[in-house]
């Protein structure tokens, strides 16, 4: 014996609700930095070159008066660290790093900018 026509009915409408909840849901997830990588960029003035920290692994280092280029970055909300010789701590500060995004951090202003135009000095 077959379900009634209003039962069907109501269990697709439930499918469809479903299934439009759970997309912008992961679309979420993703621009809030559960998926993809980013590009990290450095730049300072300091005297001496500074190691990078994101939330405590160790990046890189960042020459003085240079970009300094980090790809393929874990993205989401994360503690950034300038430390020079001697792991005496330059300047920290949260940063919000996007998927498939380029920022850069410069150290001498701490601000985070959006870091396309000098994604090029990279290459």
């Amino acid at each position: 014996m077959s379900a009634p026509t209003g039962s069907r009915a109501r269990r697709a409408a439930a499918v469809v609700v479903l299934i439009a909840g759970l997309v912008p849901g992961c679309a979420a997830k993703r621009f809030l930095g559960f998926g993809g990588d980013a590009t990290l960029l450095v730049r300072h003035h300091e005297s001496e070159p500074q190691e990078i920290r994101l939330d405590g692994a160790v990046l890189g280092v960042a020459d003085s008066g240079m970009v300094a280029c980090f790809r393929e970055v874990r993205t989401g909300t994360l503690r950034l660290e300038a430390r020079a010789p001697g792991n005496v701590l330059t300047r920290a500060t949260s940063i919000a790093l996007p998927p498939d995004q380029t920022r850069l951090w410069d150290i001498d202003h701490d601000q985070i900018l959006e870091g396309r135009a000098f994604a090029g000095l990279c290459d």
